[in-house]
């Protein structure tokens, strides 16, 4: 079974099991938070990897990372992609899964990307702005880009709207250039 279809069902599954719970939420933000730390650690990678690497010990180590800082349903649900040797696609259903979520709760991903920080207000104001473009509440990525000059870029899906003056100062070059 193709990797992407297989997540999809184990994120279906864990959906169903968190929305029955009420921790859309909650189990999006750990599942973020594990896949975060896995990514950031290779070593920790290989080692959950590693078949002669005993299941005990596997989970011992969890215990150590993660403590009490997720919830029983997100232990057992790695716990048991663990078991399966499915740890691998946990990225895949983490993106499922926060899409799922995401739906649900009327949430839409949106990225801003200015040439310097965003105050509270800015932020605000974006938030606003992406409302009223899709009818749905923004969760707000911020990246900082230096050669915007000023301005920014904010991207909805597969929707950019740039606003930057690095991308006005492009068009007035290529119009001058056009005219001369």
């Amino acid at each position: 079974m193709l990797d992407g279809a297989l997540a999809r069902r184990y994120a279906r599954a864990l959906f169903e099991l968190a929305a029955e719970a009420g921790a859309l939420d909650a189990t999006d933000r750990e599942l973020r938070e594990i896949t975060d730390i896995l990514q950031a650690s290779p070593d920790l990678r290989h080692m959950l990897g590693h078949p002669r690497v005993e299941a005990a010990e596997k989970r011992a180590v969890l215990e150590q990372i993660f403590g009490t800082k997720i919830r029983q349903l997100t232990r057992q649900f790695f716990y048991l992609l663990l078991d399966r040797r499915r740890q691998g696609i946990l990225p895949s259903i983490q993106r499922e899964f926060s899409r799922m979520a995401d739906e649900k709760n009327q949430v839409v991903e949106a990225t801003v990307t200015s040439a310097a920080d965003l105050n509270a207000a800015q932020r605000r104001g974006l938030k606003a702005v992406v409302r009223k473009l899709t009818g749905k509440n923004a969760r707000l990525l911020s990246r900082v880009d230096p050669d915007l000059i000023g301005g920014a870029k904010l991207k909805i899906g597969d929707r950019v709207m740039d606003g930057s003056l690095a991308s006005r100062l492009g068009q007035m070059r290529r119009d001058l250039t056009l005219t001369l």
